[in-house]
């Protein structure tokens, strides 16, 4: 059920939603360009004015799935294959968005509502709008998968609603898998941004009307103000930095984990959990890959850095711009200066010449939405790898990027400016990325260089993980103590590779942190070792434990949370507890393959073998091209004694692009036990060149190529292994035997 204020039965006054009709009395201004907003369009009910796509009886078709969209007594349907591959008409509840796109909301059961994955493009038709069009067109989207519309990757209730309504509680029910989802109002009203609003219509009608008595979670912050100075074409600020802003709009504008209740006005890090500039999600540089939303690039910018926050550039009612192209940036940047062709390099009034074209380049999501990338970062095709794009090649699309470094530097010469140079935090975190060993020392400088972002130290530091070793555990300990709770959470995180007594002695002082995202972070780096320390330790990290798992069961609808929980459990020896939240997993999303594989492993610890084949034989079926799911049935086959048939599982799992270095150990030795020696030192070869300087790589190696006695090829591998560990007994005995050869 759906109700207005049916989430407020227990609330108090000072708690209690009244609606944004409330506001407008007073507010007639706010509320007149809040009309004009997404927030404004985020949702709404279906009628003539709200609903953008054709429902005038029209049949499409998509993945061999006709679905057809008519009107009926004023109502909107659409009917189509759901669960199962049953075909149903459905009543069309909600409309969902507005511009660049569409979607339609549909009550299913048990409380979901789902959106439908076939959108109306409200774009011109001149620009290839105005038509009926698949979110996944490349996929052969059949009720079975992952992303087909009734599942939970398209839910409403636990994938969206909390930042397209106003006060949502999402009332999951995990015994019976139901919603009773409710909203305060439907859309993105005043008070998701400025909290109840009971209270303070109360005191404004009882003449309190000073500031500490406007008893709204959030009130508009005074602006910095920026002054031009001598000699210096960006503007200066004057005035005191505020973070209020980024607590406001980051929560909905970001890629996050709740980790406590969520309520207006309470600092972003105390209620969420952010995601770092992690592969998959950001490219090697910081620009945005995946759907991260604004904010994580943002807190990569100098704009944020220098005090610039989101009312600086965009009127907050309206979310419209406050000015139109150039003008934007010709606030702070001096147009004699930067607004000229001495500055952009190409025709006045092109395309090119405007800021954004360069500084903030944009990526497609959804099929049509263009999204503007907010690191304002100066182009680098000197470091953009293949995978990697940047604003030159976006344009100039038939030429490469060092045809475009070219340029750029020859373009700066003529100016007498100096070249570019790479940038270094972006060397280190290719280096990081590709698991090199030899960049420890390098990761660990840059994790600690003050200078930059605490969103890219906190990267950096967080990757830290891969290396364990003193300098990296000495950087963790200088990350602790940073003022930033991003860096300190990322210095906890790359500290859970310790044994379990160095790892207590290092994080017992911050299981009092001042902040709930790094005691979120310590709780789940001690989880794991916790039966392992001693009863006062263990009674120390209990409470912190106890709320770190209240975190999870926060989004309990959610699969990933349900491992979580799961993986918790099993930390804990509770097996049966882990079993039961797989399950649960796999119920809510049953391909979701971390649950499928951590279940069928724990069917391999309980010698149930049948069904931990059986799951293993699924996660196959529904993701073959993933690197974990080929390496585990390699295994599977390997203590089968079917070496011969693992190899090649173990080969495709080495050879994947989400593969990882131990999957190409693992194949190696594979290989070797069906005397394929000579394979396996050529598997070892390519794996170096893919995560160079691995210990476990190159000392196999070592052993294989002595085993065929082809001695004058270990000095290539030896000369790594004494870079990486010149103190490790074995290396030493090795270079002892070989180096003078």
């Amino acid at each position: 059920m759906f109700a207005s204020h049916s989430a407020q039965a227990n609330l108090t006054a000072s708690e209690t939603y009244v609606g944004s009709q409330e506001c407008q009395q007073c507010h007639q201004a706010e509320f007149e360009n809040w009309q004009q907003s997404d927030h404004f369009k985020a949702m709404a009910e279906p009628n003539a004015d709200t609903v953008l796509g054709d429902f005038t009886d029209v049949t499409v078709e998509f993945h061999n799935i006709k679905t057809r969209f008519f009107i009926k007594n004023n109502d909107y349907y659409i009917d189509t294959i759901g669960k199962k591959g049953i075909r149903k008409t459905y009543k069309v509840d909600y409309t969902f968005g507005h511009y660049p796109l569409q979607q339609y909301l549909l009550k299913t059961e048990k409380g979901n509502i789902q959106a439908f994955n076939i959108a109306w493009d409200s774009r011109k038709k001149s620009e290839g709008g105005q038509r009926w069009f698949h979110l996944q067109p490349d996929e052969n989207i059949t009720p079975d998968h992952a992303f087909f519309w009734d599942g939970y990757f398209q839910n409403w209730n636990t994938r969206c609603a909390e930042c397209h309504s106003t006060n949502v509680e999402k009332n999951f029910k995990v015994e019976d898998l139901s919603y009773h989802t409710t909203f305060s109002e439907i859309n993105v009203g005043c008070e998701a941004c400025h909290g109840p609003g009971k209270q303070h219509i109360t005191n404004m009608k009882d003449g309190k009307t000073s500031k500490s008595e406007l008893a709204l979670a959030f009130v508009k912050q005074p602006k910095l103000s920026w002054e031009f100075v001598e000699n210096d074409p960006i503007a200066n600020p004057i005035g005191e930095k505020s973070e209020t802003h980024i607590d406001m709009c980051g929560g909905c504008h970001s890629r996050r984990l709740p980790i406590s209740d969520i309520k207006t006005g309470k600092p972003y890090h105390e209620q969420y959990r952010l995601e770092l500039l992690g592969e998959n999600l950001y490219f090697p540089d910081g620009q945005i890959q995946d759907e991260v939303f604004v904010l994580g690039s943002f807190l990569q910018s100098k704009m944020h850095q220098a005090g610039v926050t989101c009312q600086n550039c965009h009127e907050p009612h309206s979310s419209k711009l406050i000015a139109e192209g150039n003008a934007l940036c010709n606030q702070c940047h001096l147009p004699t200066e930067f607004d000229t062709p001495k500055h952009y390099n190409h025709a006045k009034e092109s395309e090119a010449a405007q800021c954004v074209s360069c500084h903030m380049p944009t990526r497609t999501y959804m099929g049509v939405d263009d999204r503007r990338d907010h690191g304002f970062k100066v182009p680098h095709p000197d470091v953009s790898d293949k995978e990697t794009p940047n604003a030159c090649t976006n344009c100039h699309q038939d030429k490469d990027n060092g045809w475009a470094s070219k340029n750029i530097n020859n373009w700066l010469t003529s100016h007498n400016k100096p070249k570019q140079t790479e940038a270094k935090w972006i060397t280190a975190n290719k280096k990081a990325r590709s698991l090199d060993a030899l960049a420890n020392a390098k990761v660990a400088a840059t994790a600690s260089d003050e200078t930059l972002p605490p969103i890219i130290r906190a990267t950096l530091y967080q990757q830290l993980s891969n290396y364990p070793s003193r300098i990296s555990v000495q950087g963790a300990q200088f990350g602790l103590l940073d003022k930033s709770p991003m860096i300190r959470r990322a210095a906890v995180a790359s500290l859970t590779s310790l044994p379990a007594d160095m790892r207590w002695q290092i994080l017992e002082p911050m299981l009092k942190d001042t902040n709930a995202s790094v005691r979120f972070e310590v709780a789940s780096a001690l989880s794991d070792v916790m039966t392992q320390l001693p009863a006062q330790a263990q009674q120390q990290i209990k409470p912190l434990i106890g709320i770190y798992k209240k975190g999870l069961e926060l989004s309990a609808e959610s699969p990933s949370s349900q491992v979580a929980l799961a993986n918790l459990a099993s930390r804990q020896g509770d097996w049966k507890q882990a079993e039961q939240h797989y399950k649960i997993a796999l119920k809510i999303s049953p391909n979701y393959i971390p649950a499928i594989l951590n279940l069928a492993d724990y069917y391999r610890s309980q010698n149930k073998t049948d069904l931990e084949l059986k799951h293993i034989q699924h996660a196959l079926k529904v993701m073959p091209d993933s690197s974990a799911v080929q390496h585990t049935y390699g295994l599977y086959l390997i203590r089968q004694q079917k070496y011969n048939e693992a190899v090649s599982y173990l080969k495709e799992a080495a050879e994947l692009a989400d593969a990882q270095p131990r999957y190409a150990y693992v194949y190696a030795v594979a290989l070797d036990s069906v005397k394929q020696t000579h394979r396996a030192i050529q598997a070892l070869q390519n794996a170096d060149k893919r995560w160079p300087n691995q210990y476990e790589l190159l000392a196999t190696q070592v052993l294989f190529l002595e085993k065929l006695g082809r001695t004058n090829d270990i000095l290539r591998p030896l000369s790594k292994l004494s870079m990486i560990a010149p103190s490790s007994p074995q290396v030493q005995q090795w270079v002892q035997k070989y180096a003078r050869q």
